[in-house]
């Protein structure tokens, strides 16, 4: 840059500050440009801001989409747990139910209404008499002595097996 110099009253002459003319040239440089000015320094970090908010905001989103995901899991299990607390009240009530159809009361009015059974009487029942001091022997056929090795083998591997 140029250096300036006055001329004061006494004819000396006097060297301004070059930082001030300096300085005053930047803010026109900045005030020409306008607002939006970036200085070369600051160009590459426009894109990282820029990537840094994009990842923000897809981390973000993959968090509430996560949480949301969450909720109809849990509302899932919570009507599978109500449908399954209605079922089990239901077998409750149809295994009363059952219990009362099945009583003896209920079998022995069934077999004499619907069947047209009756109860024995005394006179109607028979007794056998076994005898058990008679017993019967059957005799076994004539083996060969292949067939009598066998079943000596046979006996032998059953005893050692316990």
């Amino acid at each position: 840059m140029a250096e300036q110099r006055e001329v004061n009253q006494t004819g000396n002459t006097q060297q301004t500050a070059v930082s001030e003319n300096r300085s005053s040239q930047n803010k026109a440089v900045k005030t020409k440009r306008g607002i939006f000015y970036i200085a070369p320094k600051k160009r590459g970090q426009a894109a990282k801001i820029s990537l840094v908010s994009i990842l923000a905001v897809g981390l973000f989103y993959f968090v509430i989409n996560s949480y949301v995901q969450l909720n109809e899991v849990y509302s899932d299990i919570s009507a599978a747990s109500t449908q399954l607390n209605e079922l089990r009240s239901e077998n409750v009530r149809m295994q009363t139910e059952l219990e009362g159809q099945a009583s003896i009361r209920n079998i022995k009015e069934y077999a004499e209404e619907k069947l047209g059974l009756q109860k024995m009487d005394q006179s109607q029942v028979q007794y056998i008499q076994i005898q058990t001091e008679d017993e019967v022997i059957l005799e076994e056929p004539e083996q060969n002595i292949f067939i009598k090795i066998k079943n000596w083998f046979f006996d032998l591997i059953e005893y050692l097996r316990g």
